[in-house]
């Protein structure tokens, strides 16, 4: 028996030529409708047989003054740098007298919209973004309040703040190319640990990419796997690319990478230059401290948080997008000696 497709206010919004909020509205008299446009909504959701549930409308009503942040993950720990994400979002919070609630859960939507319909919190931030996430298409479907910290392909009405990955990639190419090097590598995440259409790893290769053929160069992009195979990943990879002198890391790949660099005797900054893109309180805790372009993730945490507090204190607010690009910090991790290259 063929299943069939819930009706969703997005359903209701497009038949009445109307906004999504204002199928919202009509249908929780939170703010006042027209009674030409209140019709016209009656008159969509009898055509589309909608039924929404009475249970979570009544429970949602209710304000938990709770949001929840759903970081989905693979990884048995978090990464040093989802707890400074995680540190800017509890300032928000508590800045605005909310509690946040922390999920490590997987990409179904399910989950996230019960937290909502069961009243356990006003509203979600999403981090772990794709460009087409069912996530993002699910919660904007039904009208629910949410944000995101990344951004998809399509955002069209979405609230989010997010890093500029292709020119913090783009950037740091041209660094290395300055200083010399003409074959680069960058290593990225692979497709199995976070999904082949998620953002930052889409971006970053574009901007790579982009990079590598406005300036002629030579480079590799290595996909690292999970934490326990990335320094054997790295290792043969450097073994079978000795030409490679410089490389771009995202996220703590900086850690597998300097110990390869290590045990193949190739020293840093004197025979191997490094760029990791990471937040700012990661490089400082690395020896050699690493030649950075700064990540704003404590940053990305709290506006995160703030914008979608703002909307839920005010829900007639247009959305909030904000891209963020960070500064490069040149530190002891490049360059090597300048050389003739050819």
């Amino acid at each position: 028996m063929r299943r069939t497709r819930s009706v969703t206010m997005v359903d209701i919004a497009k038949r009445s030529g109307v906004a999504v909020s204002t199928v919202s509205y009509a249908l929780s008299g939170k703010r006042s409708v027209s009674a030409e446009t209140r019709e016209r909504v009656k008159r969509a959701i009898d055509e589309l047989g909608f039924r929404p549930h009475e249970p979570a409308r009544a429970l949602k009503s209710r304000a938990s003054r709770a949001i929840s942040l759903f970081f989905p993950t693979a990884r048995d720990t978090l990464e040093i740098e989802s707890h400074i994400f995680l540190s800017g979002a509890l300032e928000a919070t508590s800045e605005f007298d909310y509690s946040l609630l922390v999920s490590t859960a997987t990409h179904d939507p399910s989950g996230i919209v019960a937290t909502l319909e069961t009243g356990r919190a006003d509203g979600v931030i999403l981090m772990e973004v794709r460009l087409s996430d069912e996530r993002v298409e699910k919660l904007r479907a039904d009208g629910h309040p949410f944000s995101l910290i990344g951004r998809c392909e399509d955002n069209d009405g979405i609230s989010y703040v997010d890093f500029d990955f292709e020119d913090a990639v783009c950037t740091a190419v041209h660094h290395l190319y300055e200083l010399g090097h003409r074959h680069v590598a960058l290593l990225n995440r692979a497709p199995s640990i976070a999904g082949a259409d998620y953002g930052p790893t889409v971006r970053s290769h574009a901007g790579f990419q982009s990079a590598l053929r406005e300036l002629s160069l030579e480079g590799d992009q290595l996909l690292c796997g999970t934490s326990g195979a990335q320094y054997i990943e790295v290792l043969r990879f450097l073994e079978r690319a000795p030409t490679c002198t410089a490389a771009i890391t995202l996220s703590v790949t900086y850690a597998p990478l300097l110990a390869a660099l290590r045990d193949l005797g190739r020293r840093v900054p004197e025979d191997f230059s490094v760029v990791a893109i990471i937040a700012s309180q990661v490089s400082d805790l690395v020896t050699p401290p690493l030649t950075t372009i700064d990540m704003p993730a404590y940053e990305m945490g709290r506006l995160g948080a703030e914008i979608l507090i703002r909307r839920l204190m005010d829900d007639e607010l247009p959305p909030t997008q904000l891209l963020l690009r960070g500064p490069l910090q040149v530190r002891s991790s490049g360059p090597p000696p300048r050389r003739s290259r050819p």
